[in-house]
């Protein structure tokens, strides 16, 4: 009587706890598009079938992934992407003027206080907020000059 000896599984561990990846990015190109984004395995998960495939969870990540979804990173790695902060305008509360130059008062999401942002600056970034805040208030920037001095001052007008 010949017992068939249990075989291992077909799939082999690739990648170990602590290995940095790139996950595999959709495209509709026939080459393989990689992630800038750079993560580390924090856990295996060993196949429970013959035929099954080990997967790995990543950190700060839900999903698992399998091997053929991840590129392990050798060494230190040379175009690590770092990754900027955004802050994003929650509403313009009201335009000022500020030693002759035009500012706003800016509410932030995620921040409890609002900052005086200059409004040249404001234009450069969210031109079309501003032109929409500035078109819905009637809000008019101009420049004015002293008749008796000459000096030339920036006001605004509010229709």
């Amino acid at each position: 009587m010949n017992l068939k000896k249990k075989k291992g599984n077909i799939s082999k561990e690739i990648f170990y706890i602590k290995d940095l990846v790139r996950i595999i990015q959709p495209s509709d190109k026939t080459r393989q598009v990689w992630s800038n984004e750079i993560y580390e395995i924090e856990k295996v998960y060993k196949p429970l079938k013959v035929y099954s495939v080990y997967e790995y969870k990543l950190k700060g990540l839900k999903d698992k992934f399998k091997e053929e979804e991840l590129l392990k990173v050798d060494g230190i790695p040379q175009n690590k992407i770092v990754k900027i902060e955004k802050f994003e305008i929650s509403k313009l509360i009201k335009p000022l003027i500020k030693d002759n130059v035009a500012y706003y008062e800016v509410m932030w999401k995620r921040f409890n206080e609002p900052t005086i942002e200059p409004r040249e600056a404001l234009l450069k970034d969210v031109p079309k907020m501003i032109n929409q805040f500035e078109k819905k208030n009637k809000i008019n920037f101009y420049k004015n000059k002293n008749k008796r001095t000459g000096e030339i001052t920036t006001r605004f007008h509010i229709i």
